[in-house]
């Protein structure tokens, strides 16, 4: 065979080897496409989302490299139909030959061409293959979760970094985690953390889509750029944590506690359920909360400079004049209740509210629910709280200088050291109150029933010009008490313990103080006229200037 014989022969046959390897290389796209569709719904709520995002462009760009690449090789002759149309020629040395066509140039320079697109393909597809290791991991199965046995194997391993890891639907519920574990960037989607601790895990940038963090507790906790779309946080607790630009849309927020100092500056919160959500002292500089519920949530001191409430829900969220709203907002419309003196807020649901060192001198809160609410060290003076409803509520150290507090249910509330001089209780409910060195001067607690009440007394409490007329305080522990000058008049103190108790000038007159402990109390000066002291103990009692039961003045 003439060498153009083997050289038409050779040109063949790379060509037909070039068409190969484009098909081979068009069947491989074609799979990568299936593969990353498949990804892409099985994925799609991964925290590689965006990554794949980014790979369908890069196959689209390998797509049509491939188009033009096919495009070129179609431009070419049909080689066979060429070749059969090939005429003989006499070569130089007198045998016979095919005719080299007048083409001959434009076959040689398209076939470089295709050499150079071939070339040109291979290079681009290992730039993209490298590029995108972590989707050439996922295409050959070696990126599937890591399952929580697994996990926990590796975390008792003192392995602490799971920075990229992928660890959707892993249940780590009621887990203490240390605070050294990184899981920035981690898949943690759909995962069970209900009742785990993360304080100051670094999540930042993690996935944590549609997961379960009900009561979980997070403080000093890196949740900055996190995705927790539509992630369960009800009743969780974040102190100082750091949610900076996080997406929280349509995320269940309800009850959550996000005071002390939670950074949500420019956070996606559109949507979300933050009902009942105790904001206080947050910023949400920038804040995305249009279409939110913030029914009855706590914005006392929050920062909510330029933030968008367009559509949000706030009836009965309270705030106070040290609240940073957006300009030109207007909280009154939206059913907002503001915290300061003198206000109104009769019939008001402040169940559960933090109103903790709230200035509400002289408000009217009759009828309101404050069930459970915590006013510690609150400023309540001359507040108008009759038949308002106080029931566990936390008023320690509070200040309820002349309160009224008449027909108020204060059931199982902390009253301990709790200033309620000249305040009015009458009728109140103090059903198992506490009131260990709370401050009752001159109080009114006319008729009311505290052995019912059986409430919590201690010789700090002080009940000194207290109206305690007719009150049953039979069989309670009033040892060292301060009783002096207050009235007791008919008073039921029936077996009552006032061991060193003082009660000095007070009237008890009419009182039933029968099998009482007097011993060691101070008497003197009290009117006992018509008492009732039989079987009272009143060793070393002092008696001096009292009025005994039989209208006698003791020497």
């Amino acid at each position: 065979m003439s060498d153009p014989q083997v050289d038409l022969v050779s040109l063949a046959s790379r060509i037909s080897l070039l068409e190969e390897r484009q098909n081979s290389l068009a069947k491989y796209t074609v799979g990568v496409k299936r593969q990353l569709e498949r990804l892409i719904d099985q994925f799609n709520t991964r925290a590689e989302l965006p990554m794949l995002e980014n790979l369908q462009g890069a196959i689209a760009q390998l797509c049509e490299k491939l188009t033009s690449w096919q495009q070129q090789q179609n431009q070419c002759v049909n080689w066979s139909e060429t070749l059969d149309n090939f005429e003989p020629y006499e070569s130089f040395n007198g045998t016979e030959a095919f005719e080299m066509p007048v083409q001959e140039q434009e076959w040689v320079h398209r076939w470089v061409k295709l050499e150079e697109a071939e070339f040109d393909a291979d290079e681009q597809t290992t730039h993209w293959l490298e590029e995108n290791q972590e989707f050439t991991i996922a295409l050959n199965g070696q990126h599937k979760p890591i399952a929580t046995d697994d996990f926990l194997r590796q975390y008792n391993d003192q392995r602490r970094n799971f920075t990229g890891a992928n660890l959707a639907g892993i249940n780590l519920a009621e887990k203490f985690l240390s605070y050294d574990l990184n899981l920035s960037k981690a898949n943690l989607s759909q995962a069970q953390l209900t009742q785990a601790n993360l304080s100051r895990v670094n999540l930042s940038r993690a996935n944590l889509r549609k997961a379960q963090l009900s009561q979980a507790t997070f403080w000093q906790t890196n949740l900055e750029e996190a995705t927790l779309e539509q992630a369960d946080l009800r009743d969780a607790t974040l102190k100082e944590t750091i949610l900076e630009k996080a997406n929280l849309r349509k995320a269940n927020l309800s009850r959550v506690n996000l005071s002390q100092q939670v950074n949500l500056n420019e956070a996606n919160l559109s949507e979300a359920n933050l009902s009942k959500a105790n904001l206080r002292e947050a910023t949400l500089i920038q804040a995305d909360l249009s279409q939110a519920d913030l029914s009855q949530a706590n914005l006392i001191e929050t920062n909510l400079e330029g933030a968008e409430l367009q559509g949000a829900n706030l009836n009965q969220v309270i705030y106070n004049r040290a609240t940073v709203l957006p300009k030109g907002f207007d909280p009154a419309q939206s059913g907002a209740c503001l915290i300061a003196p003198h206000v109104s807020l009769k019939k008001a649901n402040l169940a559960g509210a933090d109103l903790r060192d709230v200035d509400l001198a002289k408000a009217n809160l009759q009828e309101a629910n404050l069930n459970s609410a915590n006013l510690q060290t609150a400023d309540l003076s001359e507040a108008n709280l009759n038949q308002a409803n106080l029931a566990k509520a936390n008023l320690k150290n509070a200040i309820l200088l002349q309160a009224n507090l008449s027909e108020a249910n204060l059931e199982e509330a902390n009253l301990e050291g709790a200033n309620l001089t000249g305040a009015n209780l009458n009728d109140a409910n103090l059903k198992h109150a506490n009131l260990q060195g709370s401050h009752l001067a001159a109080a009114n607690l006319y008729q009311a029933n505290l052995k019912q009440a059986k409430p919590k007394f201690d010789h700090r409490t002080n009940f000194s010009g207290a109206n305690l007329a007719g009150v049953n305080l039979v069989g309670l522990n009033l040892e060292k008490m301060n009783l002096s000058r207050a009235n007791l008049v008919a008073a039921n103190l029936c077996g009552t313990l006032l061991k060193s108790a003082n009660i000095n000038g007070a009237n008890l007159s009419f009182a039933d103080l029968s099998g009482a402990d007097l011993s060691d109390a101070n008497l003197e000066n009290a009117n006992l006229k018509k008492a009732n002291l039989s079987g009272a103990n009143l060793t070393g009692a002092k008696l001096t200037e009292a009025i005994m039961p039989d209208g006698t003045i003791h020497k």
